[in-house]
């Protein structure tokens, strides 16, 4: 039976927080985790009275608001702001934050789809570049090859949410930690659906497949045998590759597991060379149950990068 779980860090923040809800407070910032998978930041409402509440926000992710040219030197400790967001489900003193107004009437917005709340301010705070609306016209500073930085396109059919597991579960359990900085990260097959960007380098030898969240970094070795030596006990599992034509075509195992499951991909430069297109293939060869089968695609972004996902 084929079957996939994924153990991750990142919640259901809709579960948590009613997003038919709105809160609105003002008050002075006193602590600030500018930290993945979500921003966190702490409010005194009413402070040195006896009225004094301290409420505590969380929002979008540091990998999304750096690419909204949202940064952390916006948020100072010891700053009186007008704070507006969805509330708790649990909590009265607990808020997923939408938006910030800051002294200087500049709106500083942390949800890539919400709209200004107050009007007259000066908004801080793009998803542009989230939702594709930044491109390179010219054709020819288009990468011309899939070594480059791509990027998921939130909200855009095919690039963001693509890839499907529902209803499926491997029984792979890896027998060292999957841990990252103290978050526990997904199977392999499930962070390549992650919607932060990654980048291919090709090192003659391996090929790099580095993706943004939980800082993963896969080393494919080319244009050997596919022999997994079974060292690898982690959610990576031991990769394999070859170019055929302008297609990198990956086989990865997880026998340092004990699994007998295999991961097929291959990477394609689109005609345009605006898009890496990518399918995914997961099988279990002691299974009568069909594979699964998934695609998506990632677009280049100019300037696009790979930060550290630093997470908490």
């Amino acid at each position: 039976m084929l079957f996939a779980t994924t153990a991750s860090a990142h919640h259901n923040w809709s579960a948590i927080y009613d997003v038919n809800s709105d809160i609105e407070i003002e008050g002075v910032i006193s602590a600030v985790e500018w930290r993945n998978p979500h921003i966190r930041v702490s409010f005194t409402v009413d402070g040195g009275t006896a009225n004094e509440k301290i409420y505590t926000t969380e929002s979008n992710s540091v990998s999304s608001l750096t690419r909204m040219d949202v940064t952390s030197d916006l948020l100072a400790v010891g700053t009186r702001v007008r704070v507006a967001g969805y509330r708790s489900r649990t909590s009265d003193t607990d808020i997923f934050m939408n938006h910030l107004l800051l002294p200087s009437n500049r709106e500083v917005i942390f949800l890539r789809t919400a709209e200004s709340r107050w009007p007259d301010a000066n908004r801080v705070g793009s998803a542009a570049a989230l939702h594709g609306g930044v491109v390179e016209d010219d054709f020819s500073k288009r990468p011309t090859s899939i070594f480059a930085v791509w990027n998921t396109i939130y909200g855009a059919q095919g690039s963001h949410q693509s890839l499907k597991f529902d209803g499926v579960d491997t029984g792979l359990e890896y027998l060292s930690e999957q841990i990252s900085n103290n978050c526990a990260v997904k199977d392999l097959w499930v962070a390549m659906g992650a919607p932060y960007p990654i980048q291919l380098i090709d090192n003659g030898d391996t090929v790099i497949v580095h993706a943004e969240e939980f800082d993963t970094i896969r080393t494919v070795h080319m244009n050997v045998d596919h022999n997994d030596p079974g060292t690898n006990r982690t959610n990576l599992g031991y990769s394999t590759g070859r170019m055929i034509g302008n297609t990198l075509a990956v086989t990865t195992t997880f026998e340092g597991n004990g699994s007998g499951l295999q991961m097929h991909e291959t990477f394609h430069l689109s005609a345009d060379h605006n898009r890496l297109e990518y399918t995914q293939n997961l099988i279990d060869p002691g299974s009568s149950e069909l594979p699964i089968v998934n695609r998506k695609w990632w677009q280049y972004l100019p300037g696009g990068f790979v930060q550290p996902y630093e997470c908490i």
